[in-house]
């Protein structure tokens, strides 16, 4: 499993696959604010998989085979985990994974992909939007499900964009960005809720985006149809199958 450190290859590969390799692409560029801790493919000059290391693991794969090859030579001492991954390879991860995990339960979101093409983004710039700040953290975890500690929360703010709605000081409304560039974390108290904030709020985070080089996309869980109905009305394609999975 050679270790990728000329990586124009890799990416002329993830941006033949793009959307679905967002991810990976913007990790890879240092757009996110999150760089991989490493970078493993099946082949240095024509790449089928890829294996990125943050916190997490990441996966994409043309060929199947080639990616069983990758998990099967990840190092055993490895915890199950893989932020976004494509449905259709989760079966080869979990026949190839040889973790200390390896065999247990686990959990599963299932994901829909969805990224903004050119021109699609609908405008909605009702309320006023400020920036997060590293004191928000405690009560974004407090709404946040999926046990993220506040320490996390403190450096997606610091990576950015990281936006707020507030209304007469009290933090009303949040989104935040994942350390692999998705859109995420956005939340409307309830006692704010019905007035728009969720909408100002995917505008100006896709925007800030855009600004950087970054193709607005998100992973949203397949049961949240608010979510989805709110993504797509706001001029997102959906893109495709994904998983977030791994063992507790």
């Amino acid at each position: 499993m050679p270790l990728c450190r000329n990586r124009e290859p890799l990416l002329r590969f993830l941006e033949a696959n793009r959307p679905g390799t967002n991810a990976l692409y913007y990790q890879l560029l240092g757009r996110t604010g999150a760089p991989p801790r490493w970078v493993r493919v099946d082949d240095l000059e024509y790449p089928r998989a890829v294996i990125v290391r943050t916190r997490r693991f990441c996966l994409f794969a043309t060929d199947s085979r080639a990616a069983g090859r990758l998990v099967d030579e990840l190092p055993r001492r490895y915890r199950l985990w893989f932020r976004a991954t494509p449905t259709r390879l989760v079966r080869v991860i979990r026949r190839h994974w040889h973790g200390p995990d390896a065999g247990r339960r686990i959990w599963r979101n299932s994901c829909w992909l969805y990224y903004l093409e050119p021109g699609r983004l609908v405008i909605d710039r009702r309320h006023r939007v400020s920036p997060l700040q590293p004191a928000d953290a405690e009560l974004i975890t407090r709404y946040w499900p999926y046990g993220r500690r506040a320490v996390h929360i403190r450096e997606r703010i610091k990576a950015g964009p990281a936006l707020a709605v507030r209304r007469r000081g009290e933090l009303a409304a949040w989104a935040l960005t994942h350390e692999d560039g998705s859109m995420g974390f956005l939340h409307v108290r309830e006692k704010f809720r019905g007035q728009g904030m969720a909408r100002t709020l995917t505008t100006a985070v896709a925007a800030r985006l855009l600004r950087v080089g970054v193709q607005p996309f998100m992973h949203i869980v397949k049961s949240n149809r608010a979510s989805i109905g709110l993504t797509e009305s706001m001029g997102f394609t959906r893109g495709g199958d994904y998983d977030w999975f791994g063992t507790d």
